[in-house]
């Protein structure tokens, strides 16, 4: 399971017609964790919530890619989050997808997820 960000457009690609986009390429920062962590994510309500606020289509075995403007929720939902108790399993998983959506944002690109 992993996250990935681009750092500039090139690491972005979209499928024709535009329906599905990922990020990969030496322009981008990814993140990985492991099983524990992700039935950590799901017990929190991780996927729920994603599935609720953003229209997320991920699923396990699943991969979704967010658009800066998705990114800007995904942001403002991972502020209100940490700002609660958080597992400490999913603490620092948190703590990066903040940091990768504030670059999705920055960058003008967006965020690719694999469950």
């Amino acid at each position: 399971m992993w996250l990935r960000v681009a750092l500039n457009a090139d690491s972005v690609h979209y499928t024709d017609p535009i329906g599905y986009s990922y990020v990969d390429g030496p322009n981008s920062d990814e993140y990985y964790f492991d099983q524990i962590v992700a039935d950590a994510l799901e017990k929190d309500g991780f996927l729920t919530e994603m599935w609720d606020k953003l229209d997320a289509l991920f699923d396990w075995g699943d991969c979704d890619f967010f658009m800066p403007d998705k990114c800007m929720i995904f942001k403002a939902w991972l502020e209100t989050r940490l700002q609660k108790e958080v597992n400490p399993i999913i603490r620092p998983v948190y703590e990066v997808m903040l940091d990768y959506a504030e670059k999705a944002i920055t960058f003008d690109t967006g965020i690719s997820f694999d469950f």
